[in-house]
């Protein structure tokens, strides 16, 4: 039998190295983008339980007259009262679809819908909702404290709920952020039959 050489088609150790090269800046270029649209998501979802919150604790003071808590790390009923039936005077919720929970808060804190601006461990005691140094709603309240949440997120936040406001940004307006808490100004006594902006 005549010697014939047979030639195996394999790839080289450099066409090995350039298609990982290759496949190395693509991954380079697109997890950033989908990263940041992941992010945008997460921020969406919180707007959207902030307007959520905001209409149910409306609805909540319309028909009761009460100020209401619903927290989302407890099982007790009287700290789901925009989700669980209470025994109270005029209570016609579910003002939720169901109870807060850890779910709601796509970074992992908490969420807790308080009903007082002085309650709560990162309380902001009130809302410059002016932008003016001061704090023009305090005391009886609703507000929203969800926690673990990044400067970046915060600023983005504040940016959709307190657009073209004044001051710092941390203590002004309807979203304030202190130690990776976001506070959200929902409603005080005042404004309760008006709806927010």
């Amino acid at each position: 039998m005549g010697g014939r050489l047979v030639y195996k088609n394999a790839f080289t150790l450099l066409e090995i190295l350039i298609v990982v090269i290759v496949i190395g800046i693509l991954a380079a270029l697109i997890i950033p983008q989908l990263s940041e649209a992941a992010g945008d998501a997460k921020v969406s979802r919180l707007i959207q339980l902030i307007d959520t919150a905001r209409t149910g604790v409306q609805a909540h003071h319309a028909d009761t007259g009460r100020l209401a808590r619903e927290f989302s790390n407890s099982t007790a009923t009287h700290e789901h009262q925009l989700s669980i039936k209470q025994d109270y005077h005029n209570w016609n919720g579910p003002y939720f679809d169901r109870p807060l929970s850890s779910v709601e808060n796509p970074f992992g804190g908490i969420v807790r819908v308080y009903n007082r601006f002085d309650e709560g461990p990162v309380h902001p005691v009130g809302f410059d909702l002016i932008g003016r140094g001061t704090d023009t709603a305090t005391g009886a309240g609703q507000y929203m404290l969800i926690t673990e949440i990044t400067e970046p997120v915060a600023r983005e936040i504040d940016a959709i709920l307190d657009r073209g406001l004044n001051g710092d940004w941390r203590s002004t307006g309807r979203c304030e952020w202190a130690n990776n808490s976001v506070m959200v100004f929902l409603m005080d006594i005042h404004e309760s039959s008006a709806p927010a902006p």
